[in-house]
């Protein structure tokens, strides 16, 4: 299981797993975007180069997940991969692969205006986070 949806009043958690930190940040970043919409059905048409910085592993993960929210505010861009290619010293590298949204063919689920620091937890192998919906 790479990640699952927590039901949280009117949010919504997400605990991603993996087998060391990247796979688990990888796995944030793709839950967020399924529960956005079905990311099976996502092809892999545009490659987007995402670099995001922190004080500490928390910060960093808010602002690896800030870096997608904005892109697809923008761009209206969805993913179904993420590949992180460095995560050392609180910096993150990563490519993100997807296209963009269409709704005769994705399914549009729910709207994530924004990731929040409440009840975060980041460990090697299990990220908590909370998104407001």
């Amino acid at each position: 299981m790479k990640f699952k949806f927590i039901e949280h009043t009117a949010d919504m958690g997400i605990e991603a797993y993996g087998k060391d930190i990247k796979e688990s940040f990888e796995n944030a970043a793709l839950g967020l975007f399924e529960m956005m919409t079905d990311t099976k059905k996502v092809e892999e048409k545009t490659r987007k180069i995402i670099e995001a910085k922190g004080e500490d592993l928390k910060s960093l993960l808010y602002d690896f997940l800030e870096q997608f929210l904005i892109i697809h505010d923008a761009e209206n861009l969805v993913f179904s991969r993420v590949v992180i290619h460095s995560l050392e010293d609180n910096k993150i590298e990563a490519e993100a692969y997807g296209e963009e949204f269409d709704s005769s063919k994705h399914e549009d689920r729910t709207m994530v205006k924004a990731v929040t620091y409440q009840r975060m937890d980041v460990t090697p192998n299990k990220i908590f986070y909370i998104v407001d919906v």
